[in-house]
This record gives C-alpha cells, structure tokens and sequence, in this order.
C-alpha cells in the first residue's frame, strides 16, 4: 500500500470513529446536557466581553473588596506577563504565591432572585499575581501557625474545566465565607479550562496526586489535625480521596479536622470502599450532592456507574459521614455544579461548618431525613 493509500485509509477508519462516537451523543439526556453547555458557552463569552471601561468601573467600585488567595500550582509559565495568561493549562513543577482578587457586586443580586435561571450578581477580576519561592511560601505557614493556636487553614482543591485566575476569582468568593482565623489555599492543577477537555483534566488530577500529597503532609506537620480543613470539587475530590487513602494505610491517626467533598466525581462504589480508611483520619466527612449536577449526570454516563454527587436515587449515606442534599436550596446556576460558589445559600453553609465546627444537625435551615435508617439532611431554600 503506498502512503497516499494509507493516509486515505486512516481518514477513513478516523471518520468512521467520530461518526460513531457522533451517534452515541444523540441520546436525550446527553443532547441536553450539550443544550446547557452551549447555554454556559454562550453566557462565558458575553461576560469576557467586557470593555476595559467596563473593567475599570468594577476595580474602582466604593462597595468592592479586594481577597488574598494563597496559592500552589503545578501550572506551567507561559512567558507572558499578564495576569490571565500568567499560567498556562500544560504540566509544570510546583510554583506558589499569591494572587489578589477584587470582588464587586454588580447590582443584579434583587433581579436574580425572581428569574429562573442564575445572574451573575459579582464581578471578579484578579489584580495582581506574585510568586515567590516555595521554600519562604511554608515559611510563613509555619509563621502563622506559630503565632496563634487558633489559626487554620483550608487546602481547596478546585474541579475540572478551571483555568488558573478562575480557580484564584472562585477561591476568593469561597475565602470570603470563612472566618478570620482561617486562611484558604489553593491548590492549583493543570486543568484545560476547556469544556471539551474532561479526559486530559482526568489525566492531569492523577499526575498530580503525587504533589498533593506532599501539600497534604506538609500541612499536616505543620497545623495538626484539629487545624487543617481540606476542601475538594469535582475532578478535585478524586485525586484528594485518592491521597487520603494512601496516607491512612501508612498511619490511621487522625490527621485532618474537617474533609469536605463538594459535587465530587468519584465512583460511589469506590468511595463506599475506601470510606473506612478516611474515616480513620478525618474527624468528620461531608458530602455535598445534588440531584441536579448536569456535569455529574454526564460523567455517570460516560463511567457506566453513579458518582459520588449525585442525589436523588443515587444519593449516598455512610455512617460516621454527614451527607448533604442540596437540590433544593434555591441558586439556579445553569450546570448545578458550581453551588458552592454561585449559591449564597451552600456556601454560608460551608463557612458556618469550616469556621464554627457545627455539625449539620446542629445548622438553619436543615431537614433531618433517612435512608436504609441513617439520617441525611437537606438544606432548605434560606427564609426570605
């Protein structure tokens, strides 16, 4: 076969592969799913569209407030000296600093309360980004931890389809729910930012477990147990169980304060059987899931077995972990993966868990229910 005929042949066989894999999207829930990501495509670049003028009325609003976010990426520089290009999406040794993030509230918050879909009521634009070397970045960890018993830190570990300065802007909202006394750090994976890009983000999160472990350990040495919170979305859960459950099987002493998963995609049966060994080390486990997780609908499609987020039949309860049902709270961001950040309700629950230590029992506007005899809870729509 001479080499115009082989490349014909591979065209062929490549488009045979792509009408197939065309076919297999046409089922109804996969066709919506697209439907809602055009939608949040389309809402994604409206708000990029923003003139420089536009952007200078935010960063000098009088009601605006400026959040520090600390940070440890393993994302690659890109040579540019921009702020949303600082960082790349491809593979890279560990890089920490901080970015600053100034948050403004845009005036729709009363007109998104009475529509039946989600309007973005803040604007977030990421000011400045400073590095500087890892060692002086655990430094001033152990500084801070030193100067005050009560001091605490919360490892967020953002999900799929979160560039760089989206991960500092969406940190920045979730920091602002904490207390004083807690200080939020990121840790920042080579996610594509790409809606389109959920296989490579999977390969990404395992590459860097390794670096998430060392982040876990030194955190660990450093707080305590009783000080260091971990907070994982998404594709972030993964990796983030994954660790935990590696670190429990060398020592099963309790290592961490509070383990918080939100919107997890993980395989429910994995979770099931690895729950034991994070049970050791954690003094308390919270799952946050919805019934109306689009991304999360998807993803048990494409794996063949329900995750970890999702409610409704699929929803999960384990004793000795506090399952959260947040399908009715109210916020209607278009996927329903982002509640944490884009529903006021969810996160000022988060905080009041995070910062005060209260059990969900224990929380407003929380309904005890049951199932297979363990109690769940589902957080109500906040009272007007």
């Amino acid at each position: 076969m001479n080499h115009n005929s082989q490349h014909r042949t591979e065209i062929s066989s490549a488009w045979r592969e792509f009408i197939t894999a065309f076919k297999s999207l046409l089922c109804p829930s996969r066709l919506l799913f697209i439907l809602v990501l055009l939608v949040l495509f389309v809402i994604q670049v409206a708000r990029s569209d923003d003139s420089g003028q536009s952007e200078a009325r935010i960063l000098n609003s009088k009601n605006s407030s400026t959040e520090t976010v600390l940070y440890y990426t393993l994302r690659n520089h890109t040579g540019k000296q921009t702020v949303d290009d600082y960082y790349g999406d491809l593979r890279d040794s560990p890089h920490t600093g901080l970015c600053e993030v100034k948050i403004s509230p845009t005036g729709y918050r009363s007109l998104t309360s009475h529509l039946p879909f989600y309007v973005y009521d803040m604007n977030k634009a990421v000011e400045t980004i400073k590095e500087f070397p890892e060692e002086k970045f655990w430094q001033a960890f152990e500084q801070a931890a030193e100067a005050s018993g009560t001091n605490k830190v919360v490892l967020f570990v953002h999900g799929y389809n979160i560039n760089f300065v989206q991960g500092c802007s969406r940190s920045a909202i979730f920091q602002q729910t904490l207390d004083e006394h807690s200080r939020l750090l990121l840790f920042s994976w080579p996610s594509a930012g790409a809606l389109v890009s959920y296989t490579r983000d999977e390969a990404d999160i395992e590459w860097s477990q390794q670096s998430l472990e060392t982040v876990i350990r030194k955190l660990m040495t450093i707080y305590g147990s009783k000080r260091l919170n971990i907070v994982a979305h998404s594709l972030g859960a993964r990796g983030t169980v994954r660790v935990l459950q590696l670190i429990a099987r060398e020592d099963d002493s309790k290592k961490i304060n509070e383990l918080v998963l939100l919107a997890p995609d993980i395989d429910a049966d994995y979770f099931r059987s690895v729950f034991p060994d994070l049970k050791k080390i954690a003094h308390r486990i919270s799952l946050y899931s919805s019934e109306n997780d689009q991304p999360l609908r998807l993803s048990s499609e494409v794996h063949g077995s329900p995750r970890l987020g999702e409610a409704g039949e699929n929803l999960l309860v384990l004793k000795g972990m506090d399952t959260i049902d947040v399908s009715i709270s109210g916020g209607r961001e278009v996927t329903g993966h982002l509640y944490h950040i884009y529903n006021d309700n969810v996160r000022i629950d988060i905080g009041r868990l995070l910062s005060d230590g209260e059990a969900a029992a224990m929380r407003p506007n929380m309904k005890t229910l049951e199932k297979d005899g363990l109690p769940y809870w589902m957080l109500l729509p906040a009272e007007e």
